[in-house]
């Protein structure tokens, strides 16, 4: 008897695994994330040098002047040479005050948009170079980015635009050399060397989106030597986008650096071993960001020191990663060059100004940290998964609240310098504008108190000392000349010092001594319209008509050939600095 056959089991359906969320839904959260911990920037005003570069400065304010813009360096309407030549900052601020005019809300909207579009692109080059079966590290890495507390100084200030603005063309430039597996086409190789020539008109850290492209090229995709040569087409357009920068700035600036050890005159040993120290510490805020501060007062090292040797630990650590990552996971050899590479040029700290470590400078290396903070929890949810998401909230909501509370200093200068000056007391820098902001309410006392301090801390600081004069002026005018008398001696070639010294001279009752330095002046500058203007006012106090006529026709004619040069002010030092 034939077996019966058991009839097949019916198959059963395939279990469903969990639905994926739409790659929107990602990059959704993250810019809500980004705006919402931001939010309470945006009533904040303009503090510091948004008053002077963007509401004082007529190449931005009238529209007129804008073709001026390519042929001047950030601080040339004020007659100053420094090495800082961007005139997209310019064009971009006189953009949005055509726009939003004399507001500061318009300004902190774009900022806080151009952060959490930075953030997107995070996330965007981060899904393309980590491994596929690492979403999630890409979206830690990328939320990481929108609350971590170094970046209020950069989001929260708005002279800080060139930063984020640097940041977006980066990732923008990168995401789109990667799409195109590091072989861009010619109009696609033409889009990077203009992409390259902005971000070189953006800031001078631009200038290393160049050797970006390459080390992406050689750690990331493993190009050989022969790979690297057929893209020599591109870097050799974007080379000559440099030579047409430089060109530019030199137009613009007369020198390529004008203004280097303008604040520091190191030795080469002395500005070695503190750039180490620097770059060290700039790591450390990466990982630890406490303390944050707008004015972090530098000592410069000048010979071995336990910090000295710690840094430079720290640094040989870091590159001893790099190095053995290279092969096994170049993303952490290339997330270590990243942040070396954008650093780099805040390293040049004869050449920054007087603020040396700045956290703003952070801002486009942190990108290069925050993918190594995504690996690293992807790491941690392999090796100890129940506490992986409970670490990367606690972390993110910890960043969001230092960020938040942070933003509230940043709401204009009265209180954005009390809480600086309660961590770096000793700065006379911090003290002379914290000055201006008490003449500005009326408090001409506190004012006093305050630019006396500035002038303790930095004696020889020649601004510092003509403010006091000023202070001093309508107060006490033999103590106002001293002060304009020290002015003299530490630069006798100030022809500003000179009129000062005599206006405090006049005031004093003793017109010989005042007539005397109103003359050095003009000696010194002699199209110097205060002082002309100074010395015809006494002279026809004194009854000599015929002299003080003379000079009054001097000071009209000297006006009107100002009115016809555009852009030339006469020197003035009735405000302080």
């Amino acid at each position: 008897m034939a077996k019966r056959k058991t009839p097949p089991k019916p198959a059963l359906p395939a279990a469903k695994g969990p639905r994926k969320a739409p790659s929107w839904m990602g990059y959704a959260t993250l810019v809500l994330i980004a705006v919402a911990v931001y939010a309470n920037s945006l009533s904040n005003g303009f503090v510091t040098d948004d008053k002077l570069q963007l509401l004082g400065n007529p190449l931005v304010t009238d529209i007129h002047k804008l073709p001026q813009v390519f042929g001047s360096g950030v601080w040339s309407f004020l007659g100053y040479r420094g090495n800082y030549y961007r005139p997209v900052q310019f064009l971009l601020y006189a953009l949005l005050y055509w726009v939003f005019g004399p507001h500061a809300l318009g300004f902190h909207c774009f900022l806080v948009m151009l952060h959490a579009a930075n953030t997107a692109l995070v996330y965007a080059l981060a899904r393309r170079l980590f491994d596929r079966s690492m979403p999630a590290a890409a979206w830690i890495s990328a939320a990481v980015f929108a609350v971590h507390p170094i970046h209020t100084e950069a989001v929260d200030w708005i002279a800080a635009l060139p930063d984020v603005l640097l940041t977006t063309l980066s990732l923008a430039g990168l995401l789109a050399f990667v799409r195109q597996n590091g072989r861009p086409n010619r109009l696609q190789a033409a889009g990077h060397c203009g992409l390259y020539l902005l971000a070189l008109l953006t800031k001078e850290t631009g200038v290393m989106l160049l050797p970006l492209y390459a080390g992406c090229q050689w750690i990331l995709q493993g190009k050989a030597a022969a790979a690297m040569r057929r893209g020599a087409g591109l870097y050799a357009g974007m080379a000559t986008c440099l030579m047409i920068y430089l060109v530019l700035r030199i137009h613009a600036l007369g020198a390529l650096a004008p203004a280097q050890q303008a604040f520091l005159n190191l030795s080469p040993a002395a500005l070695a071993m503190s750039a180490a120290v620097i770059a060290a510490s700039y790591l450390v805020s990466l990982v630890w960001p406490a303390g944050l501060n707008f004015f972090h007062i530098f000592h410069a090292t000048s010979q071995a020191t336990p910090q000295l040797v710690l840094a430079l630990a720290v640094l040989a650590a870091v590159a001893w990663v790099a190095f053995r990552q290279r092969v096994r996971r170049p993303m952490v050899a290339y997330g270590i060059f990243w942040i070396a590479l954008t650093i780099a040029p805040a390293l040049n700290l004869a050449g920054v100004g007087q603020n040396v470590f700045a956290e703003r400078y952070l801002y486009l290396p942190s990108v290069g940290f925050v993918w190594l903070a995504g690996m690293a929890w992807a790491w941690l949810r392999t090796a100890a998964p129940p506490v992986a998401w409970p670490a990367a909230a606690a972390i993110l909501l910890a960043c969001s609240v230092a960020a938040m509370a942070r933003n509230a200093d940043w709401k204009d200068d009265f209180t954005l310098l009390q809480a600086t000056l309660k961590q770096s007391p000793e700065s006379g820098y911090l003290h002379n504008l914290m000055a201006g902001v008490w003449i500005e309410r009326d408090q001409f006392r506190r004012a006093l108190d305050e630019q006396q301090l500035a002038v303790r801390y930095e004696p020889r600081s020649v601004t510092f000392r003509k403010n006091l004069g000023n202070i001093l002026l309508g107060m006490d005018a033999a103590a106002a000349a001293r002060e304009f008398e020290m002015v003299t001696r530490l630069q006798p070639s100030l022809a500003e010092g000179h009129l000062d010294l005599g206006l405090a001279d006049q005031a004093l009752g003793d017109s010989a001594r005042a007539a005397a330095e109103y003359e050095r002046a003009l000696a010194l500058a002699p199209d110097y319209l205060d002082a002309v203007a100074a010395l015809a006012q006494l002279d026809q106090t004194a009854g000599k008509t015929a002299e003080s006529q003379a000079l009054f026709r001097r000071a009209e004619a000297i006006r009107r050939r100002l009115a016809d040069n555009a852009g030339a002010t006469a020197p003035s030092s009735r405000r302080p600095q």
